[in-house]
């Protein structure tokens, strides 16, 4: 099986890298716009059976996860491309400016193999501590988790037809800042211990 490991950061991934480097890997750098270009520039002319996204990211209040959890991403959606007035989100698709849907689904059946909460997320551009903003977006969304390049996968792979997954660890919650009180490194080495046995149970 021809896998390719995808994460922003060689750092959410360094200890998978260091143990098994045997499959292809792409750091693609940090936010949508780096992660869709380096990933649809890597399947231009390369065809994976699987293309595996790992990272970090927060959990919305209310959400019931921990951080520390391991998550896999059922539906990604742009999350902040659209308006942000009165203290309300409203997406491209309500604004009539796009035809595409809004959530970006994941069809393939390896979501019903892994052993983790499935869960529904928000790609956003812009990492805020804005209360009135994170909760417009959880009104909106209705979203367990964010990143800032998930839905950069869902769109790609399914543009390209390629299988994919994304696994998240939750190192924060949204809206905390403090990285003192993040568990950056617990999220890590949980997200290397999945990435491990999702590859080695294919």
């Amino acid at each position: 099986m021809k896998i390719l490991l995808v994460s922003a950061t060689q750092l959410e991934i360094q200890d998978y890298v260091l143990s098994a480097p045997h499959h292809d890997i792409l750091i693609t750098g940090v936010g949508l716009h780096a992660a869709t270009y380096e990933l649809a520039d890597q399947l231009h002319g390369h065809r994976y059976d699987l293309v595996i996204q790992a990272g970090v990211a927060g959990a919305f209040e209310g959400s019931g996860l921990n951080m520390g959890d391991v998550v896999a991403v059922k539906q990604d959606a742009f999350g902040d491309a659209g308006s942000f007035e009165a203290n309300q989100f409203h997406s491209l698709q309500q604004l009539g400016l796009s035809t595409e849907k809004e959530w970006l689904n994941n069809p393939y059946d390896i979501l019903n193999k892994l052993q983790m909460p499935h869960v529904k997320s928000i790609t956003i551009n812009t990492v805020t501590d804005y209360t009135p903003y994170v909760q417009a977006l959880q009104q909106k969304w209705q979203a367990d988790i964010e990143s800032m390049e998930g839905a950069a996968l869902h769109y790609v792979c399914a543009k390209k037809n390629v299988p994919f997954v994304q696994l998240r660890a939750i190192s924060n919650f949204v809206g905390e800042r403090d990285k003192t009180k993040w568990l950056l490194g617990t999220a890590i080495a949980n997200l290397n211990a999945a990435v491990k046995a999702l590859i080695d149970s294919l």
